[in-house]
């Protein structure tokens, strides 16, 4: 079981590794138009535009509950306490934040992003809660 939670950690990894990339690609796509100045990335002040601004909030975001995600599943891992129910749960957040960014980066709906944000947030509760026990 704790291989099949890893292989979840390792994919939620490597999408924010590509997630890394694409933002990257925008950002430099950005400089070479002209759109903003490559010194802003310096230390992020000056002007941008709304869609590096989003793509910027939105890799933030990652640094948020997901962080919380991957201490408990090491949690899990370390107390030998993963199950079926804890890889069901992990895969449902993932999950939740593929489609939290679908949102964020597509139509950007705030109160869908919120509710989907929220969702995930109940589910690393419920998977820590349910290993305590």
């Amino acid at each position: 079981m704790e291989k099949n939670l890893i292989g979840i950690l390792c994919f939620y990894y490597v999408y924010l590794l590509c997630y890394m990339y694409y933002m990257f690609i925008r950002r430099r796509g950005a400089v070479v138009r002209k759109e903003v100045r490559a010194r802003h990335f310096k230390a992020y002040q000056g002007e941008t535009t709304e869609e590096l601004t989003i793509l910027q909030n939105h890799f933030n975001n990652h640094f948020q509950i997901p962080i919380l995600f991957f201490i408990v599943s090491v949690l899990c891992i370390q107390q030998q306490k993963v199950t079926s129910f804890t890889i069901i749960v992990a895969s449902l957040f993932v999950l939740t934040r593929l489609i939290h960014s679908f949102i964020h980066l597509g139509q950007n709906h705030p109160l869908k992003r919120a509710f989907v944000y929220f969702l995930g947030v109940l589910l690393v509760g419920l998977m820590l809660f349910s290993n305590l026990i």
